[in-house]
């Protein structure tokens, strides 16, 4: 293996843990408001994980059309015009890392302050941030390491507590009956887009590996495993953790709640045994912030190699130290800001557009990937665009304020584009 470059283990880890993070232990508390039966709610999870597979297997494809790290920012540059690449690496950047690591922060302080109550929140989240950051800032071989330790250790608590729930009586009261009727008139409804958004940010992380394509060995191979390999298993954790809370807790217990991973292990299992457990999801939560401080410095590197003007993001060696500073102020800044829901409806109204476009992308590709390839691709990716322009459109409907600010923010970074190319001029 070349130095300083980590292997498919390492990026099936970013991957996972990328997605397995605040959106599971947060989500289910914002669907049972709308979504009234079991079956609607495992359907909706289900739904993602096949959207996700089907992004995952056109990336992967994408990736060894144009290998280069950056992900969308590269992607969007080469397929269309730098201005939505631009747009693209700017959003990924503030909205699609440094958000989320605040929101992973954010969980992570109020999960161990169930456990612990005398800890403040905002302080732990602060906290982790800086330790995940420092464990960052030295080179990739050393990020590998950290977040294959970090993610082993989530995976261990998440399936202890699915066996904690299958071995013991919970006080669940969902209905588990299947109503047809009822059940595809409530996917209809524009809240159901509004759950999807939840569900897509649950399972955003599913390329997490492209951003730092360059960083693999053997890239291709690595990319194809960790993508659909890390979006099949976190499909099937994602099923059952949330059967499993649905099976633990009561509905009125959990709705319109964010820690539901901490009320479902209370009732589970008892009020002393649920400071430990919620302490247990704290650490695994560190593999989130981990994966996202990993993941998005990248992205900014890579612009600054595209857009002179932002030269000072790339490193000439090692670690992008520059970029990683800056996502961690950005995270910092919105932990002391962020607003869990309207945050969620707001960054993945951007970042759908841009998964949208690059898989669109795809079609744009027919000269660099062979007409076989291309033909097993249009079904997934026909789907992918079709569900992701669903839960866009219904969303405007539901929330128009916060999905068309989303939008808005999107315009307004690809038109940035503009004004940093004639100051280079």
């Amino acid at each position: 293996m070349p130095q300083n470059r980590a292997g498919a283990i390492s990026a099936f880890s970013l991957v996972v843990a990328s997605m397995i993070g605040t959106g599971v232990f947060t989500s289910l508390g914002y669907q049972l408001p709308t979504l009234t039966t079991g079956p609607q709610i495992l359907f909706l999870w289900v739904l993602g994980g096949i959207i996700a597979l089907c992004g995952a297997l056109c990336y992967s494809v994408i990736a060894k059309a144009l290998p280069k790290s950056g992900g969308e920012h590269h992607f969007l540059g080469e397929l269309y015009h730098p201005a939505l690449g631009f747009m693209a690496g700017l959003l990924s950047a503030i909205v699609g890392f440094a958000a989320p690591t605040a929101l992973s922060a954010i969980a992570f302080g109020e999960y161990l302050h169930k456990a612990f109550p005398g800890v403040p929140v905002t302080t732990s989240a602060v906290v982790v941030i800086l330790l995940g950051t420092a464990a960052h800032s030295f080179s990739a071989a050393t990020s590998a390491r950290v977040q294959v330790a970090s993610t082993a250790l989530k995976l261990l608590l998440i399936l202890a507590f699915l066996i904690a729930a299958m071995l013991i009586p919970g006080k669940g009261d969902i209905s588990w009956q299947a109503d047809p009727s009822s059940d595809l008139t409530s996917i209809f409804q524009p809240a159901f887009a509004i759950a999807l958004f939840f569900v897509f940010y649950a399972y955003s992380g599913w390329n997490a590996a492209i951003y730092g394509l360059e960083e693999w060995d053997q890239p291709d191979r690595t990319i194809r495993r960790a993508l659909v390999g890390g979006t099949l298993l976190v499909t099937v954790l994602y099923v059952a953790l949330n059967a499993a809370f649905l099976h633990a807790a009561p509905v009125e217990a959990m709705s319109n709640q964010t820690a539901v991973g901490e009320i479902a292990a209370r009732s589970l299992l008892c009020d002393s045994a649920a400071g430990p457990i919620a302490a247990l999801f704290a650490l695994g939560l560190f593999a989130s912030v981990s994966a996202q401080l990993w993941a998005g410095p990248r992205v900014l590197a890579a612009m600054g190699r595209s857009t002179p003007g932002l030269s000072f993001l790339t490193p000439t060696k090692g670690a992008p130290h520059t970029a990683l500073a800056i996502q961690c102020l950005l995270a910092l800044t919105f932990v002391l800001l962020a607003n869990f829901r309207d945050l969620v409806n707001y960054t993945q109204t951007g970042l759908t557009l841009c998964t949208m476009l690059t898989v669109a992308g795809l079609f744009f590709l027919r000269q660099k990937l062979p007409p076989s390839t291309l033909r097993r691709l249009i079904l997934p990716a026909m789907i992918f665009l079709a569900m992701t322009a669903f839960a866009i459109v219904r969303s405007i409907f539901a929330e128009p304020t916060t999905t068309l600010l989303g939008l808005t923010t999107a315009f307004a970074c690809a038109l940035l584009w503009f004004p940093l190319q004639r100051f280079r001029k």
